[in-house]
């Protein structure tokens, strides 16, 4: 079993020009205890499908996510449901399905649908009958399938996780997913408000809500230099001032000043005038000086950084992710960080555990 089934991480964060990386960041992440590894989409060099059966085949005990499938439209169900059924089966049950909402502009540049409820519904509904043996026929904008089967049958079946930021999204989640995945900057107290939700919803859906698996991503620059904290924290704070609807969200639950959320996103694009930023990447596309970054640091109202993010020492980091558990999660995605510069938070975080968390799979959906 993993040391910390309760902590996961992201591999190749944001955008990256070397996805060789894969080849040593679970590996490193394995032997520091990291419970799981998750594996964002990116297009270009991240293709999850490539880079999950990469970071599977380079670990042996770590459980491997897809975090996340946010463009369902670009795959037919059968498709994804054959990735799914097939890194179940090679990883012995180690697997779990990240899947998401996805981007509006990205759906409508690519003449897929956008994802509505009534779409996931029916996605997800396929992806089930599929993984449970049946020859499904169905028609809807998720894609056509007539008698369409995997010719196997899983038992159990790969764990769903769902992204969710509004109440509507985490109500829904907690009744239809096996997991929940809050986003990035979500402090303490939001976590709390929405695990409150996601577990009501299950509830309300006649489920066992402690059965739904709470993870909330945390944003970590631990005792590194002032270079890769800036680039850490204040890239990944800038992508998400390119889209308004995840900001108002944010404002919305963490109860921060919309006034400072326009005033921040005003100046991002002062500085980024002539530039290419601002497209379906946000941040991400952009390359910026130290300067820039540190403007922007210091246009950020400082609770957006300290509520948001764990940026410090071991000890005050570590007290963040304690943070989030105490609010309801069952787990923390570490984000930002490479697993190497993750060290001295695990080296800290045995003192800050709770009790009770040994022996949970290392299977971030179960």
């Amino acid at each position: 079993m993993t040391k910390f089934p309760e902590l996961g991480f992201y591999t190749l964060p944001g955008h990256v020009d070397d996805p060789a990386r894969i080849l040593q960041e679970p590996v490193t992440g394995e032997r520091l205890g990291l419970g799981s590894v998750w594996i964002s989409e990116r297009f270009g060099t991240k293709d999850v499908g490539v880079l999950s059966g990469i970071a599977l085949a380079r670990t042996e005990q770590l459980g491997v996510a897809a975090g996340l499938l946010g463009q369902l439209g670009l795959r037919h169900p059968l498709v994804t449901a054959s990735y799914a059924s097939t890194m179940m089966e090679v990883s012995g049950g180690r697997f779990a399905l990240g899947i998401g909402r996805g981007v509006d502009p990205i759906a409508d540049a690519t003449g897929t649908p956008r994802v509505t409820f009534d779409y996931l519904d029916d996605y997800i509904a396929v992806l089930r009958r599929l993984w449970r043996g049946e020859a499904v026929t169905h028609s809807s904008p998720i894609g056509t399938l007539t008698k369409a089967t995997l010719g196997l049958t899983l038992d159990p079946l790969p764990p769903i996780i769902m992204a969710a930021m509004g109440d509507r999204t985490c109500r829904w989640a907690g009744a239809h997913c096996d997991g929940v995945v809050f986003n990035s900057l979500w402090s303490a107290e939001a976590v709390d408000h929405c695990t409150a939700i996601v577990r009501a919803g299950a509830e309300e859906a006649g489920r066992d809500p402690a059965s739904v698996r709470v993870w909330t991503i945390l944003v970590t620059a631990c005792e590194v230099p002032e270079e890769t904290m800036l680039r850490t924290i204040v890239r990944r704070m800038n992508t998400y001032m390119y889209f308004p609807w995840f900001i108002d969200a944010l404002c919305h639950v963490n109860s921060w000043d919309p006034a400072h959320a326009a005033t921040v996103a005003k100046r991002l694009r002062e500085i980024d005038a002539g530039t290419q930023a601002g497209g379906t990447m946000g941040d991400e596309h952009t390359s910026r000086d130290l300067d820039a970054l540190r403007e922007m640091y210091a246009t950020y109202p400082e609770e957006w950084i300290h509520q948001g993010n764990a940026v410090g020492d071991r000890e005050h980091c570590a007290r963040q992710v304690r943070a989030r558990l105490d609010a309801g999660a069952d787990g923390v995605l570490l984000h930002g960080s490479a697993p190497a510069d993750l060290a001295p938070l695990l080296d800290a975080w045995p003192a800050h555990r709770p009790d009770g968390l040994d022996g949970r799979s290392p299977n971030p959906g179960l």
